[in-house]
């Protein structure tokens, strides 16, 4: 009795140790005690098998063993036949090697030749110069644990990057076309995460640039300054605005929100949010990750629920953030607008391009962000500094999107433009002369 007990135990924990390490790193979770729980919760049932295998049940025990694997096996080659036709999970990853969202090829058919050539080979690897420079430069600031990660802005600080049509100076990107500080009474500025940032295009023809040539036609007293940064929630910006950012009389505050802000990106540690759904819907997620279908199955399934759960937190906390922001604005006499803005799943008409662009991205994403977006959008409409831009590339004459939320040059001069109008309606820029 006592020999069949250690035999079972030596066995069964044999196999559930290493497992568990393999496991848990593919989930990326490090914490000994988490390690400790798993071998216990895989090692037990093993051990209890391989004890049965001893006693005079084994045979009933391996026959439900066996009729238990078939049927699994069953589900997974019919699964398999169901989705041959969806792309593969390699094609379905948001970035790849390189840091960027898609292939260049898929880059330049989207970007075709407007407002000129300037999606080139050399471009491009300036860019991705870029994404691993500043990798690197947080990374370095990691290390040297200044601050806290939380208020991103400050690590953001450390990042400078100078290349031809290409500037970085303090984590801010160079709006071009601005007036000089003296001859500037006004300042626009422009919150937001990477889709405010505009890595994918040269400085000229970011949002806030775009914004700037529209601003010096008609008046040449307002700078516009880019405060995007890649991954930013918006309640990471507000602290940015509250701690970071002298707003005077008159400024406008522009915050473009959404996107990183429907619960994909956990505003709390700025770690996916996946990464906080419960261990074994992540465990599902992690073999679904090997091509198994049938755990791909379960979690979609399961993940929802979850996810659910981090869109509301992070609309409840962002509406709560942007309040708080408008309020700060208003005591400083400045003035502030949100933008809800659009992305490929606000998209009404979408072409084929934009059908086979969907299909490569993550079902969570999409989850998370509709399910956020419902809310955002009834919110805008009950505010007075809100309003929703997610309409403006509905039956757009060409591709604006490069993934499921950032765009090339033709979609920042879309949403440049939007913003300029609603400036002028809400009588916050004057455009009576022109210079």
């Amino acid at each position: 009795m006592v020999a069949k007990v250690l035999v079972a135990i030596l066995v069964g924990f044999a196999v559930a140790v290493p497992s568990t390490f393999w496991l848990l790193k593919k989930v990326r979770i490090k914490s000994k005690v988490r390690h400790v729980q798993v071998s216990l919760a895989l090692g037990l049932p093993a051990a209890l098998f391989v004890y049965l295998l001893q006693t005079s049940i084994a045979v009933p025990v391996v026959v439900i063993t066996v009729a238990f694997s078939l049927l699994v096996v069953t589900l997974e080659l019919t699964l398999r036949r169901i989705v041959s036709h969806v792309p593969s999970p390699e094609e379905r990853t948001l970035l790849n090697k390189n840091g960027t969202a898609v292939p260049f090829d898929v880059a330049r058919t989207a970007t075709g030749s407007y407002p000129d050539d300037y999606m080139t080979k050399d471009f491009w690897l300036v860019m991705n110069e870029f994404v691993q420079s500043r990798s690197r430069q947080k990374d370095d600031y990691r290390k040297l644990k200044i601050g806290s990660e939380r208020n991103s802005y400050v690590m953001h600080r450390s990042i400078n990057f100078d290349c031809p049509n290409y500037s970085v100076v303090n984590g801010l990107r160079t709006t071009t076309g601005s007036p000089s500080a003296t001859s500037s009474k006004h300042d626009v500025n422009i919150f937001g995460g990477s889709t405010v940032f505009c890595e994918e295009v040269p400085d000229r023809l970011t949002i806030s640039s775009i914004l700037q040539q529209l601003l010096n036609v008609h008046k040449n007293s307002v700078n516009v300054f880019n405060l995007g940064a890649s991954g930013a929630t918006s309640i990471d910006r507000v602290q940015m605005l509250l701690q970071d950012i002298k707003v005077k009389k008159d400024d406008v505050v522009v915050f473009y929100f959404g996107d990183n802000d429907s619960g994909w990106i956990d505003h709390r540690t700025g770690k996916p949010s996946e990464q906080l759904v419960w261990l074994p819907v992540r465990t599902l997620k992690a073999l679904s990750n090997f091509g198994f279908e049938t755990a791909r199955w379960m979690y979609g399934e399961s993940a929802p629920r979850s996810f659910h759960k981090y869109s509301r937190l992070a609309v409840a906390d962002t509406i709560t953030a942007l309040n708080e922001a408008h309020e700060y604005c208003r005591r400083k006499g400045a003035h502030m607008i949100a933008v809800l803005q659009p992305n490929l799943y606000t998209l009404q008409t979408k072409s084929e391009y934009e059908k086979k662009l969907e299909k490569r991205f993550s079902q969570d994403i999409k989850t998370l962000v509709i399910d956020a977006y419902k809310q955002y959008e009834a919110w805008v409409k009950e505010i007075q500094f809100g309003v929703s831009a997610t309409h403006i590339f509905n039956n757009a004459e060409a591709p604006v999107f490069l993934d499921w939320a950032h765009v090339n040059a033709r979609g920042n001069e879309f949403i440049a433009k939007f913003i300029f109008e609603e400036l002028k309606k809400r009588k916050l820029i004057s455009v009576d002369e022109e210079v």
